[in-house]
This record gives structure tokens, sequence and C-alpha cells, in this order.
């Protein structure tokens, strides 16, 4: 697939919303959302990855991008001058939760993980975008380690049924990701309590990202807020099904994803769905 085609078909939000960017920027992005995702479905295979991880972790490190086998990202980053390690960072945190799966159990070890696999993304994005790197690096992870924590608030069930749990132990009273995906009615309750404190969580960070919207330029810094307003409702929506995560995973339909949109452009800016 070429890097659009794996943002449309993985990254729905950010695939409506990078029709509002710039079209060399969009192309740009493209190329770095597949980097990121190859390195995400290398985590996620049955089969161990971890060598692969680790040597693509070893060329990030020596900020080589000839070492990530996706079309154009070396040339990409070259004419960009991307600093590599945050996608450094990011393999190291994918080859580690290959090796070990994962089970947060506090609150600071949420959000190293989230700045690992999201932040750095943010990160990486900022100058994609046309922001000034030194200025907006803040906001910029901020944004993402917010989406990522929506992320977690959508998957709780799939998540745990895959062994995994990123709600820290210390929100659940440790409670093990198989306890979670068939738990009681008295245990479903304290993991729905979690997933609103984790959604509170989000709110503060997108609340931390939005002044650097202002660093970005007008066109791209449109197709941002849409991405943010997109990610936001989808943990609004969780909430507002009363952090059901038995239900299965939340996301938005058609008309939902066009109204938040809509508003966002027109200027409103509210998530509610």
């Amino acid at each position: 697939m070429t890097p659009r085609e794996v943002l449309a078909k993985h990254g729905s939000s950010f695939y409506l919303a990078s029709r509002f960017l710039r079209p060399h920027d969009a192309r740009d992005i493209a190329i770095l959302y597949a980097a990121c995702r190859l390195i995400d479905d290398l985590a996620d295979e049955q089969q161990d990855q971890t060598q692969t991880l680790e040597a693509l972790q070893h060329g990030l490190e020596a900020n080589d991008p000839s070492c990530l086998p996706i079309d154009g990202f070396a040339e990409m980053a070259t004419r960009r001058n991307l600093s590599l390690a945050p996608l450094a960072t990011l393999a190291t945190s994918a080859s580690q939760e290959s090796r070990y799966g994962k089970q947060i159990e506090t609150q600071a070890e949420l959000l190293e993980y989230s700045y690992a696999v999201a932040g750095t993304v943010g990160e990486l994005m900022c100058p994609l975008l046309g922001a000034n790197p030194q200025r907006g690096a803040d906001a910029a992870i901020a944004l993402g380690i917010a989406m990522q924590l929506t992320n977690i608030s959508r998957d709780v069930l799939e998540d745990a049924q895959q062994g995994r749990r990123y709600l820290p132990a210390e929100w659940v009273n440790d409670l093990s990701p198989a306890e979670i995906a068939s738990a009681s009615p008295t245990q479903r309750a304290i993991v729905s309590a979690a997933i609103e404190r984790l959604i509170a969580l989000a709110e503060n960070y997108y609340a931390a990202a939005a002044p650097g919207f202002a660093l970005i330029p007008w066109r791209n810094r449109q197709a941002i807020k849409v991405a943010t307003q997109l990610y936001r409702a989808i943990g609004l929506q969780v909430a507002k099904n009363g952090c059901r995560y038995w239900d299965g995973r939340v996301s938005l339909n058609t008309r939902q994803r066009a109204g938040v949109t809509w508003r966002t452009l027109i200027g409103t800016g509210d998530a509610l769905v």
C-alpha cells in the first residue's frame, strides 16, 4: 500500500483531517504515519519481531532514515531535516511491548508510555505542519498524549482480550486483563470509573495542546483542529455512553464525523456529538 492508502485504512480521523492540509505537507505526513504504523504493526504481530524492532531502533538512533522500508521516507526525512530520535523512542517502546506485553501500573507509567507511542508522533508532526519545533514541541507532545489516552479509553475491552491493560493498576484495584474482559458488575463499575478518569485526564492534555494551534499556518491549523476534535469526540462519546466498555469499541458514524468537522471549521470547535 502507498502511505496515503495506509493512512486511509488505519487512521480514518487523520485521513479526513488531512484533506485540509497543504498538499505537500499532506504527502509528507502520510509518509510519517506509514512509518509509525509499520513500527506499531511489528509490535502487534504474533510472530516475535523483537530483532526487527531492535534493528530499527539502532538505525533510528544513528539518524539513518534508510532503515525504515517505507517509500519516500528517507527522502522526506532528509529534505525536512527530521530528527529521528522520537521515532527511535517509539521503536524502543514497541520492542519492549512486543517482548514483555503491557500492563500499566501507575498514572506516571501511563503518561510515560503515552509519550513514547504518541507524544513522539506529535513531536515529529510539529515541523511537518509548519510550526517552529522549539516553540511548538510541548503542545504537540501534549496533543499526542491526549489522543493516545482517547485511544485507550475506546479500546479497553479489545486490549484486555489481548492480555493488555493500559488503565493503571492503581486505578482498577489491580484487575488483570482477563478479569477486565469478563468482569462482574462490581468490577465493571471500577473499570468504568477508571475510564471516566482517563477521559478527564485526556481533556487536560487537549487543553494543554490548544495554545500550539496558533503556531501552525492557517490551512494546516484547520486540519489539525479537525483531527483533534474528531479524536476528542470519541472520548466524549465513550463518556456519554456511560463508559460501558463491555459493549465494545465506540466509533463515530458519518453524521457525527461530519458534524464535528463542520463545527470545527466554522469556529465553534465543540466536539460534542
